[in-house]
């Protein structure tokens, strides 16, 4: 292979590279696999996020390896600007409903939450989320 061909072949896996790395977050939005979450939190290209959700029903209840209880969430989220999207996420208890939580994200692996009080969620978010 010549010198131009190989340039053109690295150029093509560079652009296939940069294109999944774009159209990934369009792909596992709203996606609550582990698949999902580790794609979003291997790409360099999706950003650390505030979000804010209010808790509703778990949509499961296990025990885990350890004998801990471990409860699974689905809830509606949004940020500052509006911008909407849903959530999983565990917890070892039973989170009281209606409540708002103050997540961390990445994508659609959430790094962190925390219960707040209304006073502490933007005022947009919460007609979003009412």
């Amino acid at each position: 292979m010549n010198k131009k061909g190989v340039i053109g072949l690295l150029l093509v896996i560079v652009m296939l590279s940069v294109g999944t790395l774009l159209i990934t977050p369009t792909i596992t939005k709203n996606q609550g696999s582990e698949l999902a979450m580790a794609v979003d939190n291997l790409n360099p290209l999706v950003k650390v996020q505030t979000v804010y959700g209010r808790t509703n029903s778990a949509v499961s209840h296990t025990t885990g390896q350890m004998g801990e209880d471990v409860y699974t969430y689905r809830v509606l989220t949004s940020d500052g600007q509006g911008n909407q999207r849903w959530l999983t996420f565990t917890a070892d208890h039973r989170l009281k409903q209606r409540h708002y939580l103050k997540i961390e994200t990445k994508g659609q692996n959430v790094n962190a939450w925390e219960a707040v009080s209304t006073t502490n969620v933007p005022r947009n978010v919460q007609e979003v989320l009412a």
